[in-house]
């Protein structure tokens, strides 16, 4: 009786090279995975700093008498809060003294108070709990 050579590939072979297959592709895939965590996180803190930055310059282009500015009578000075996008925006102007770079001891209460220095604090972070932060500081005078 004469055997024919058989060619295929038996169940035992086929099993080998998908283990072998599936401990290649599992380090790629996760890799892939940290990948876009990471991208998605750099992404976010960029456009953190971006509408700090935006909001930061908006500021810098007011008079330093503008109503916006306007702190007086307050030792906690002036805060603000509002929402764009996914983003929470807080801005905070108080009166600094020029000579200590400290709250002053007597606050203004007007104008005839004002130390000609005001700190403005833009903080923006992302509406989720535990998300990261940008805060940009500027001290502006007359």
């Amino acid at each position: 009786m004469q055997v024919k050579n058989q060619k295929g590939v038996t169940l035992v072979e086929l099993l080998i090279s998908l283990v072998v297959i599936s401990f290649t592709l599992i380090p790629i895939v996760n890799f892939y995975n940290y990948y876009l965590r990471q991208t998605n996180r750099t992404h976010q803190e960029t456009r953190l700093k971006f509408l700090a930055q935006e909001e930061m310059e908006r500021f810098v282009a007011l008079d330093y008498r503008n109503s916006a500015l306007d702190c007086y009578g307050n030792t906690a000075g002036r805060t603000d809060f509002y929402e764009r996008d996914d983003f929470l925006v807080r801005t905070n102007v108080v009166f600094m003294d020029p000579e200590t770079g400290e709250r002053p001891e007597l606050y203004p209460s007007s104008e005839k108070d004002d130390t000609q220095l005001k700190k403005i604090i833009i903080s923006v972070s992302k509406k989720d709990q535990g998300s990261s932060q940008v805060d940009f500081v500027y001290f502006k005078s007359p």
